[in-house]
């Protein structure tokens, strides 16, 4: 993937979130979390809403280059006629990064790299599985940092999906006995992987996704890594 850099921090829930706006701001509902961009005033939301965006309180413009958001959206009115469109004013926004998912058969493991990836949270919506994820690396950084999800192809079934979150950091990396651990810096970023020919459309199997990450927490780590995983819940 491109260089990862860092994003706004925002909660990554898809949740509706009570609003506390005053009497006079009308409003139907404030909803966070992942939309596709269908173009700069418009986004998808990953139950199947259509959001116009007529107000921006972001302070920024969309990016056309953007193909799917982290976002916060006071929605306002529903489209006379419509089923699911509705006038939203937008928040707040960060980018996710977007890549297909690598299957493990054919996998190039020099490519996608074991290096230390800490996966925050993560849900499958949309079609996608999307996550918050962090990693250790210099600022500024030095070379490309490269984040794959691979598939499992062998091991999954019908009932569950195996992935692994993967990091290649081309060596700017903790378990470099040349690089001292108070040169690092964590930086975070939302993904979002299409599950395109993975995921039946209309089936809910359990997803398994493991990464791995150092010893330790966000403010003090070793070198040492260790495998983490927990089960998604398709919505």
């Amino acid at each position: 993937m491109k260089r990862l850099v860092s994003f706004i921090i925002m909660a990554a829930s898809a949740a509706l979130l009570a609003s506390c706006l005053p009497d006079s701001e009308e409003l139907l509902y404030t909803e966070s979390g992942m939309f596709t961009v269908a173009g700069s005033n418009q986004l998808i939301s990953d139950s199947g809403n259509i959001y116009d965006i007529v107000q921006n309180n972001s302070g920024a413009d969309i990016p056309d280059t953007l193909k799917r958001v982290m976002a916060v959206c006071d929605v306002l009115t529903k489209t006379a006629g419509t089923s699911n469109r509705y006038n939203v004013r937008l928040m707040e926004f960060a980018g996710a990064f977007v890549s297909d998912p690598l299957p493990m058969s054919t996998l190039d493991e020099e490519k996608v790299g074991h290096d230390g990836l800490n996966i925050k949270q993560a849900w499958v919506t949309g079609g996608y599985l999307n996550a918050y994820a962090f990693i250790a690396m210099f600022n500024p950084s030095k070379v490309n940092h490269e984040l794959n999800l691979v598939y499992d192809d062998v091991r999954s079934n019908a009932d569950t999906l195996y992935f692994e979150a993967r990091h290649n950091a081309h060596g700017e990396c903790p378990e470099n006995e040349d690089t001292a651990l108070k040169d690092f810096v964590f930086a975070g970023a939302y993904l979002s992987f299409p599950l395109d020919g993975i995921l039946e459309e209309g089936k809910k199997p359990i997803v398994h996704l493991e990464w791995d990450w150092y010893v330790g927490d966000e403010y003090s780590f070793t070198r040492e890594k260790k495998t983490h995983f927990g089960n998604l819940e398709v919505f």
